[in-house]
């Protein structure tokens, strides 16, 4: 009897010692996807990096290996960049913004074209090294702008060495689909409104969707942008109100009696 639960210890030690290690998933990689360049030399683009941005970094949020740095916060760095008149698409530039907001990698683009056909030129930047690990190139009609999307985004995964399994896949694709934009025209007006936002002219940031929005009814990001568009001006025009409240009852109060 020892003898056989000596055997069965072995046994089960000997499987124990070849079973695998059960692993913690590695941690998500930061990513932060900066504006894209204008290099059309047509100054009228000069806000679209502005929504291929916000686009890629809808389409990689369903990806579970990816932590996304949000637009907002990347916002008042990126505008001090702005001021400087400096490329993005420069790797110095882009390796100093994904150090200050903690990106693991860095996400750059520019378009060289936009009629007929538009080109897009991307890279991905190991912050730590400055290395290029990947870059891509895609071009298309214009009008087709969603299928351009949809291979910059794939293309942007497998740069960051991720192998989505089938759920996850589906779920890219989802997203994608559920934020559908066709048209560079929609595309153009979309990113000139968050150009606005920016600026904090929330109102013409609104107005200037409402093309985008006629043209691309379904597009949740359409959607969600013109709501956050919409809640910031009431906010402001609420807040302008107060303002000038206090500031007429101040008036009252310090006024000296006649």
């Amino acid at each position: 009897m020892v003898r056989q639960s000596s055997i069965l210890l072995c046994l089960s030690l000997a499987t124990a010692a070849a079973a695998p290690l059960a692993l913690d998933p590695p941690a998500p990689k930061t990513v932060a996807v900066l504006y894209f360049d204008n290099y059309t030399g047509k100054s009228d683009y000069d806000a679209l990096g502005k929504g291929i941005s916000s686009m890629m970094i809808s389409d990689l949020s369903p990806v579970k290996e990816i932590s996304l740095v949000e637009r907002d916060r990347m916002q008042d760095l990126l505008k001090e960049i702005d001021l400087q008149h400096t490329k993005y698409f420069d790797s110095t530039t882009s390796v100093k913004v994904g150090k200050m907001v903690g990106a693991e990698y860095v996400v750059v683009g520019a378009f060289a074209a936009v009629d007929p056909q538009v080109r897009i030129d991307t890279r991905v930047v190991r912050v730590a090294t400055g290395e290029i690990v990947k870059t891509a190139q895609v071009t298309g009609d214009q009008n087709k702008f969603f299928d351009l999307e949809k291979a910059l985004a794939d293309r942007l995964i497998d740069g960051l060495g991720i192998a989505l399994n089938p759920e996850e896949a589906q779920q890219v694709a989802a997203k994608q689909q559920a934020d559908r934009i066709d048209a560079l025209s929609t595309m153009t007006a979309f990113s000139q409104a968050l150009a606005l936002y920016d600026r904090q002219d929330y109102t013409g940031a609104m107005e200037k969707m409402g093309p985008a929005i006629r043209a691309s009814p379904n597009s949740m990001l359409l959607k969600v942008a013109f709501d956050g568009m919409k809640h910031r001006a009431s906010t402001t025009a609420a807040d302008k109100a107060k303002d000038k409240l206090k500031a007429g009852i101040g008036g009252l109060i310090k006024r000296p009696p006649q």
